[in-house]
């Protein structure tokens, strides 16, 4: 398998990719009450922050959309390879 079909965008990598979020956000708070609000953080480019005057800094957790799409990527090859054994 080659990195361009490794990474090429299926439906169940793109259903797994918007799932992944919730579970690890439960298997490291033990909660379900926060699971829309680390949405939030996980969908919002940029927030505004008030020291003095209004400025907007860039969301650092927007970039683990990368680290959750590559998981769903090795989860769907694992299966792949599993199906074929």
């Amino acid at each position: 398998m080659n990195i361009r079909e490794f990474l090429k965008p299926s439906i169940p990598k793109i259903l797994v990719t918007l799932v992944l979020p919730a579970v690890v956000y439960v298997l490291l708070t033990f909660n379900l009450e926060g699971v829309l609000d680390f949405y939030w953080y996980l969908l919002t480019p940029f927030y505004k922050v008030y020291a003095d005057v209004m400025y907007r800094e860039f969301n650092w957790f927007i970039l683990l959309w990368v680290s959750f799409y590559v998981s769903a990527c090795l989860m769907e090859a694992g299966y792949r390879r599993g199906m074929r054994d």
